[in-house]
């Protein structure tokens, strides 16, 4: 490796840490950390392969988390097995990073806790939100198991919104719809509400 590629490496880097960590200006009210996992020495071979040139270009974190509360008082934790910037970041500019199979959970007031898992990840800072895609699958406290197209969290709403066709199964049986949103609700109780909307189609199923 030249002297002048490990300095664009370094840079790289550099760079993607400056604007990886400012991400607490992303969720109002909210604290965002970054862990990544220890090294593991078995792994030795395989960095062994990666290209220079392509890291040089688009800067990325392996095994990223982050977690966030939002003004709402929504915990939300996300983890990615890679996080990474477009190529040529600008400092100054709005951060938007990519996700590679991003998972997570939003908990709710009253203990109500949402999961999803996606293939494909978008943080926009200048939206606040996430952004899911490809095989989005999304699990609710209630028993709702359900597949969509796109997810996107809005985080400084606590709010979730499936898009692009929604199927899968809940308490009563298969139902469909062409969205659903994910609110939390006001009260003592807390929780969320889960709304399916456009052409919903409820195929119920008695239980004994």
């Amino acid at each position: 490796m030249t002297p002048h590629n490990m300095a664009n490496l370094r840079y790289g880097l550099a760079l993607t840490l400056r604007l990886v960590l400012p991400l607490g200006a992303l969720v109002l009210l909210s604290t965002i950390f970054l862990v990544s996992r220890s090294p593991d020495p078995s792994q030795a071979v395989a960095l062994a392969d990666i290209d220079i040139d392509e890291l040089t270009r688009e800067p990325r974190i392996g095994t990223a988390r982050f977690a966030a509360v939002t003004a709402q008082n929504a915990a939300i934790t996300i983890a990615a097995r890679t996080v990474r910037s477009p190529a040529n970041p600008q400092p100054g500019e709005p951060v938007t990073l990519l996700l590679d199979y991003p998972e997570g959970s939003a908990l709710f007031t009253g203990d109500r806790q949402v999961d999803f898992r996606a293939d494909h990840g978008v943080f926009d800072q200048m939206a606040d939100t996430l952004t899911m895609t490809g095989s989005v699958r999304m699990h609710d406290a209630s028993g709702y198991e359900i597949g969509m197209a796109r997810l996107q969290a809005q985080l400084d709403r606590s709010q979730l919104a499936g898009t692009g066709g929604i199927s899968g199964h809940g308490p009563a049986g298969e139902i469909s719809a062409q969205s659903l949103t994910i609110t939390p609700l006001s009260g003592t109780d807390g929780g969320y509400m889960l709304d399916f909307r456009g052409d919903v189609r409820l195929l119920y199923t008695p239980t004994d």
